[in-house]
């Protein structure tokens, strides 16, 4: 019998292009079947085409802080049985995982303060000086800048850390960014807060050109204006008992989630025909169907959120779970004991990418 006839380039790209980006290890077997496959699927071109594609970046697992012999240390956790990153703690003590956005993760050493921006597909990393404040309670954002990115694909390229703190003064939150294209601390701005306000340690939300915080356990929010470097402070749509979690909506407006006995709320803050922007709940998720039937979910808390695959982490006391808002499906992913903030990372993984590892920078380099 005659071989098959080869399929074309073009056809080829096809079947490629739709190969999962949440299982990244079928990209990687995929460009070792021949060099054909292989020089398709590390082409800058098909690279570009399979982001649009797949439109955002798959969640690929989180960070949170444990501890190892008394110290505290990284872990990473897998979302995805395929995850390239096969080793569950990440032995790279004293670093403390703060946020992740567009590839980036950030990280700050326990003793001396200072900042590590890193992007675990390539490798790279850049050092960032602690900024000189006397902090009481800080929170912090890491994002790219690059002008019209689509953060689909964000590798390199300049970055801006953006950091707010309670002072030792009373009364007053600040906001501090650093500009890797400068290389410096931009001068901080201060807004009036209640004299017992401090900031979560939970990660921040990035809505348009707002960056969001949550102060006193959600009790209020801390808004960042990138633009015009100005802080304000906004109250929340009602209070719950164990605090709200900021998020991004959708539809690219600021939310909220909070959990009150059994049902998970979403909120929703939007502008009327006046142009006056109010609270408006658009969403109510039953936990009793989704988490196991056990008296102990009911003190659940919203920890996390993956914006880019709209997944909520969810704290219990029988451990964690994610929940994805589009199919209202719900899985445990820890037992109890994680530490705050939990981070979760999304990013595409392809065979272009020269870093197979998971190198964190260790305390000697």
């Amino acid at each position: 019998m005659a071989p098959p006839p080869e399929l074309p380039d073009d056809a080829v790209a096809e079947i490629l292009l739709r190969l999962p980006p949440d299982e990244p290890r079928c990209l990687f077997r995929a460009s070792l079947v021949c060099k054909l496959w292989q020089r398709i699927l590390t082409a800058a071109a098909f690279l570009r085409r399979y982001r649009r594609f797949h439109r955002t970046p798959p969640l690929l697992g989180y960070f949170f802080a444990g501890e190892v012999r008394g110290e505290i240390a990284p872990f990473f956790i897998p979302t995805t049985p395929a995850s390239p990153f096969p080793k569950p703690m990440l032995d790279c003590r004293p670093w403390m995982p703060l946020d992740c956005r567009h590839g980036r993760v950030l990280l700050q050493k326990v003793q001396g303060g200072d900042f590590t921006i890193w992007d675990p597909i390539t490798g790279g990393r850049e050092e960032v000086p602690e900024p000189r404040t006397r902090s009481r309670s800080f929170s912090v954002a890491v994002l790219c800048a690059t002008a019209g990115c689509d953060h689909r694909g964000c590798h390199g390229g300049p970055f801006l850390f953006v950091w707010v703190w309670t002072g030792a003064v009373k009364g007053f939150a600040y906001a501090r960014v650093y500009s890797s294209q400068l290389g410096s601390w931009g001068m901080p701005v201060s807004v009036g807060v209640g004299a017992d306000d401090f900031l979560n340690a939970n990660r921040g939300a990035l809505v348009g050109d707002h960056v969001y915080f949550m102060l006193q356990m959600g009790a209020r929010i801390l808004k960042y204006d990138l633009v015009k470097h100005h802080l304000s402070v906004i109250d929340p749509p009602e209070s719950y008992e164990c605090g709200i979690f900021i998020m991004p909506t959708e539809d690219g407006l600021l939310g909220v989630a909070g959990i009150s006995g059994t049902t998970l709320h979403l909120w929703s803050r939007k502008a009327n025909s006046k142009g006056v922007e109010r609270w408006v709940p658009y969403r109510v998720i039953e936990l009793r169907t989704l988490l196991p039937a056990d008296d102990r979910f009911k003190t659940a808390i919203v920890v996390a959120f993956a914006e880019s695959v709209r997944v909520i982490f969810v704290c219990t006391k029988i451990g964690h779970f994610i929940i994805d808002l589009r199919s209202e499906q719900a899985r445990k992913v820890s037992k109890p004991g994680m530490q705050f903030p939990i981070v979760p990372f999304m990013s595409f993984y392809t065979p272009d990418c020269a870093c197979g590892k998971f190198p964190l920078p260790s305390e000697t380099n």
